[in-house]
């Protein structure tokens, strides 16, 4: 695996939990929580890649953000 893949995944994982256990102190509900930690998980490489016109954005190029934000 790729260096930069793997911290790309890295951080994927832990702003997903960052996000969950933000819901979390706020009392939401699983749908929230699910919500926010998928908000938080894919915002910033959103942003990243929109910033310089990378369309369509890294995790819906590859399904393994997908499948790792649903495992965690």
């Amino acid at each position: 695996m790729d260096i930069l893949l793997f911290f790309d995944f890295a951080g994927t994982f832990v702003f997903a939990i960052s996000g969950a256990i933000t819901a979390a102190d706020k009392k939401l509900d699983l749908m929230g929580a699910a919500v926010i930690g998928f908000v938080t998980a894919v915002g910033g490489g959103t942003v990243r890649d929109l910033l310089p016109g990378i369309h369509p954005v890294s995790w819906m190029r590859d399904s393994r953000f997908t499948i790792l934000f649903i495992v965690v």
